[in-house]
């Protein structure tokens, strides 16, 4: 029984052979690039749809700052504490506030000061690439300006270790208090922070990723480029814990009996709100000086004696002038303004004319 007819075959195989080579050919280019495109999908942006801009408006004008926040709650409490800050910067300083984004760290999400450290402490060991462990030094400088800014806020004694508010008696060690501090996001910065946001911040991914790190890396995490300034506050909840450790530490640290323990935590107990009222505007202070260094030509002297001003109205034991914090803070600031404008005006009277060019101190000959 005949199954087929070679001479069939053979009549159909010579036209067939080049078609269906390139069918198959096609095919098989059509199934890699499937593949390909399996194997690397690109990565979906879950930050920006919780960025919303916020409801903040100086004088008629709205402004275009934007919370980032998980919850509503969180928005809520970034929008209180930023919309305060943005106030008196777009009513004192400038009306020009730039385009800003404030994120609002998630309850049990590390801050990013430990990113940070473990980025310096990697490139201090050589177990980062040699040119990305280059920028260990930018971020050095930007974590010293975070440190400095706090410290600011206290009184200038000796060893800052052993600073305490000069008010209360109470310890306010940086180690202590910086998972409640805010700081800004800038350059190296904000880049690895948006590396630490990809792995959701796991401590083991985000060493494993800064290992693997090569130069561009970093460069190619934009999320951040269409703001002036980026702002990171830490979670709801940070500060209040912060504030309770400082003062259990406080009743621990006193040597003393069982009533006059009693004592010393009625007193603290009233001093709390004075405590939490200093530590906040150190921290509102943070996103004062954040902006006005952003979006004026100020220089750093300038900057700091601004947020000096804004700061003093905050101060537990300032003495009130009459009226609410927001106009005693535009009205300090405003103050500052030109108290620095004086100062810059006689600076530059005190200064000795500039030498006249020999040839144009010469007379003209006469013809």
């Amino acid at each position: 029984m005949t199954l087929c007819r070679p001479s069939l075959l053979r009549r159909a195989g010579r036209p067939l052979a080049p078609w269906l080579g390139l069918l198959l050919a096609t095919g098989l280019l059509f199934t890699r690039a499937i593949a390909g495109g399996a194997a690397a999908p690109p990565a979906k942006d879950e930050f920006s749809p919780l960025v919303e801009l916020a409801p903040f408006v100086v004088n008629g004008q709205s402004l275009a700052v934007a919370i980032h926040a998980r919850t509503r709650g969180d928005r809520r409490y970034g929008e209180q504490f930023a919309g305060g800050v943005i106030g008196v910067v777009g009513e004192a300083v400038t009306e020009s506030t730039g385009k800003g984004l404030v994120i609002i760290g998630a309850k049990g999400e590390p801050h990013p000061i430990f990113v940070f450290r473990k980025f310096l402490a990697l490139a201090k060991d050589g177990k980062l690439d040699p040119e990305v462990a280059a920028r260990g030094p930018e971020l050095s400088g930007m974590l010293d300006r975070w440190e400095h800014s706090f410290h600011e806020g206290q009184s200038d004694d000796g060893d800052r270790a052993d600073r305490r508010d000069h008010d209360h008696g109470v310890d306010l060690d940086f180690e202590k208090i910086l998972t409640a501090l805010p700081l800004p996001l800038t350059g190296v910065g904000a880049k690895l922070y948006q590396l630490a946001w990809e792995e959701k911040f796991d401590e083991a991914k985000v060493e494993a990723k800064l290992r693997a790190l090569r130069p561009g890396d970093l460069e190619r995490r934009e999320l951040f480029r269409a703001y002036d300034w980026v702002f990171y506050l830490p979670p709801k909840g940070a500060f209040d814990r912060v504030l309770d450790e400082i003062i259990a530490d406080a009743l621990k640290q006193a040597e003393v009996g069982f009533f006059a323990r009693v004592a010393v935590k009625g007193a603290l107990v009233v001093l709390k709100p004075k405590i939490r009222r200093a530590i906040e505007a150190m921290r509102q202070g943070m996103m004062f000086r954040t902006v006005v260094r952003a979006r004026t030509p100020y220089g750093d002297d300038e900057v700091s004696a601004l947020t000096d001003a804004y700061l003093g109205v905050f101060m537990p034991d300032e003495k009130s002038s009459g009226g609410s914090d927001h106009e005693r803070a535009v009205k300090a600031v405003r103050d500052r303004l030109r108290l620095n404008a004086e100062k810059a005006a006689k600076t530059k009277a005190a200064e000795p004319p500039a030498p006249v060019p020999v040839e144009a101190a010469r007379p003209e000959k006469t013809p």
